[in-house]
């Protein structure tokens, strides 16, 4: 998952790596382990924090299918 700036041109400013909970020791009770969603929604505070605010929100349909994510990125 990446967060871009756009202004012209594009660079990425953070990149989360999704790791599936098999490819962790403990799976999803694994430390490491966060839902894509839970990984987007960091992504664009991380953004906000530093005063940059999204004008577009790119998502696929499993997140346009996800009710309380989508409250929660409101």
């Amino acid at each position: 998952m990446a967060n871009l700036i756009l202004n012209g041109s594009s660079a990425p400013k953070d990149i989360e790596l999704y790791q599936h909970k098999d490819s962790l020791p403990s799976g999803d009770l694994d430390p490491k382990f966060k839902k894509k969603p839970e990984l987007a929604l960091e992504l664009i505070d991380k953004s906000l924090k530093r005063g940059y605010r999204p004008g577009i929100v790119l998502i696929d349909a499993g997140y346009g299918n996800n009710t309380s994510w989508l409250r929660e990125l409101e």
